[in-house]
């Protein structure tokens, strides 16, 4: 400026010039995430029951589940059917996250219920699974009720709602 020149120089314009007609710096695509294919039912979030315990309270029975998100995203619980009641659950689990959730508040049982059906979603798609448990209960012979022993879930997923 004090010498009288211009503030940018002509050949640094020029040379910035020849720059923007560089090739992009190509990086490597980021792996894939596996999709759901609905043909596939390998491809469908597994999230289950891990295991059950249950507390007695006179005769009050509450049954509690740790449930396991195998999947590698995020799942919306959104319901459990057990015991001949359902309850809603609507809560989160992250990839690969557990926890443990009251899924029956109420009154001690006295028969058996041999399946349970956790209801989930996906929160990308919204696209709704179910997995089907198989029940295994114990009997009390003082008071002739039954309380939950086992779960165990009964493959393939199930794709629900649509």
């Amino acid at each position: 400026m004090i010498e009288g020149k211009p503030v940018f120089d002509v050949q640094t314009k020029q040379a910035d010039d020849k720059l923007g007609d560089a090739p992009a710096v190509l990086h490597p695509a980021a792996p894939e995430e596996p999709k759901i294919r609905k043909e596939d039912v390998r491809s469908f979030p597994d999230v289950h029951v891990k295991h059950v315990t249950t507390h007695f309270e006179g005769n009050k029975m509450k049954v509690y589940c740790h449930i396991v998100n195998t999947w590698h995203k995020e799942v919306m619980l959104d319901k459990i059917k057990i015991l001949g009641t359902t309850r809603e659950i609507d809560n989160f689990l992250r990839a690969n996250e557990e926890r443990e959730f009251l899924v029956y508040d109420g009154p001690k049982i006295t028969k058996q219920y041999l399946e349970a059906w956790l209801d989930y979603k996906t929160q990308r798609e919204g696209d709704y699974f179910e997995t089907i448990h198989d029940v295994r209960f114990m009997y009390h012979e003082q008071d002739k009720t039954y309380s939950i022993n086992d779960m165990k879930v009964r493959l393939p997923v199930r794709d629900i709602y649509g």
